[in-house]
């Protein structure tokens, strides 16, 4: 089996697939505004007193009370996002990885005590006109996307003790009101930053290993190494390692036995994937190392990662799974999604279909700890 490989996604609005050897397209963004000054505040961001920088598209504070900075997405939208997301897209330009801080205290439980937050983001908090102004989503301070003449959003707070970092608004809407949460952000090294359940996932906590030739050691391998040498893909923040998907790996290879031998990606989606890269390789990081060999220049001479590579190098907290064929090293790699319910579900139904092999992972919890590697120095920040 040679290594070439091939690459599929799926575009957020379940658009037909395509297949290509690029990137997934990213969505177009909004265009509106007239004035220079404008565009460019809007494709940059904003620079706070303190220094942290606020990407285009989020309104941040930091509060000088805490080592805390509250973001909100200034858009929102429905299904999404959570405050992981919100953390990782609004900071990711800061010399520091900030995450969201999963478990902290709700110190605000009405429109008194959050006046401070706020007045910071720039609004005043009126009353909720449904749900008695409970948030109705766990965890979470929701604010209305939309501000009033006067300066106000409907605000509706938690009625838990402990603030969730993985749920979201949902589809909730108050006659046609949307909703943005409010997110506590804080600086975190990278071995910390991610938080993980194991299973479905191989550990709880993603640290550096890159010594072996396994799919993650490697991937991570060179996440460290983009952010060591500089690669563009590396924001100032870095990124944090990725962890692997055990539970969905009998699955992935059964994707990989019926696309070697029916093309590639004619199973694509089977394992509730939506961007998938299918290669050759004797083990999975020569396949890794394929996919890397995709960095090429762009038209300006800038080295950046195309392709396959893409993934591997992707910002924030990622997770992935793989598999290999049973009679060849066709390999697949889903990137992005970890769909346990769909992954047993269809090895449920087709008995025979999903296997492990010899170089399978142990579906047993990594300790983090044992032969971890320190967090690189990032270059962009050196």
């Amino acid at each position: 089996m040679s290594n070439t490989s091939t690459f599929r996604c799926l575009g957020p609005l379940a658009l037909p697939l395509l297949l290509a050897l690029g990137a997934c397209p990213a969505g177009s963004g909004d265009d509106g505004g007239s004035e220079d000054a404008a565009d460019e505040a809007g494709e940059t961001g904003t620079t706070l007193p303190d220094g942290t920088h606020c990407a285009a598209g989020y309104t941040c504070w930091p509060d000088p009370a805490e080592e805390v900075v509250w973001v909100m997405k200034d858009d929102g939208n429905v299904n999404g996002p959570t405050c992981k997301s919100v953390c990782e897209g609004a900071l990711g330009e800061n010399c520091a990885f900030n995450a969201c801080d999963a478990g902290r205290p709700v110190a605000y439980p009405d429109m008194a005590s959050f006046t401070p937050v706020a007045e910071g983001l720039g609004f005043a908090c009126k009353p909720g006109g449904c749900w008695d102004s409970v948030a109705p989503s766990e965890g979470l301070y929701l604010v209305s996307i939309d501000t009033d003449e006067e300066g106000a959003k409907s605000c509706y707070f938690p009625t838990e003790t402990e603030q969730r970092c993985d749920t979201h608004p949902g589809n909730a809407n108050c006659f046609g009101e949307r909703y943005s949460a409010v997110c506590p952000c804080v600086p975190k090294p990278l071995d910390e930053a991610c938080e993980w359940e194991c299973p479905p996932n191989h550990t709880t906590q993603a640290t550096w290993k890159t010594e072996g030739s396994s799919c993650v050691e490697r991937i991570n391998y060179w996440r460290k190494r983009a952010c060591e040498e500089g690669w563009v893909e590396c924001p100032p923040a870095g990124l944090p390692p990725m962890v692997e998907c055990t539970a969905c790996h009998e699955c992935a290879n059964s994707e990989a036995q019926y696309d070697s031998q029916n093309g590639a990606h004619a199973s694509f989606g089977r394992c509730g994937e939506h961007v998938q890269g299918e290669g050759g390789g004797a083990t999975c990081a020569d396949v890794i190392d394929a996919f890397i060999s995709e960095r090429a220049p762009d038209e300006n001479g800038v080295m950046r990662c195309q392709g396959h590579c893409g993934p591997i190098v992707a910002a924030g907290c990622q997770t992935f799974f793989w598999g290999k064929a049973q009679d060849s090293n066709f390999h697949t790699l889903n990137w992005r999604s970890c769909n346990v319910d769909t992954c047993q579900s269809y090895c449920d139904e087709h008995p025979g279909e999903c296997f492990t092999h010899e170089s399978s992972p142990a579906l047993t919890c990594d300790d983090p700890g044992v032969d971890a590697e320190p967090n690189p120095d990032i270059a962009a920040c050196g």
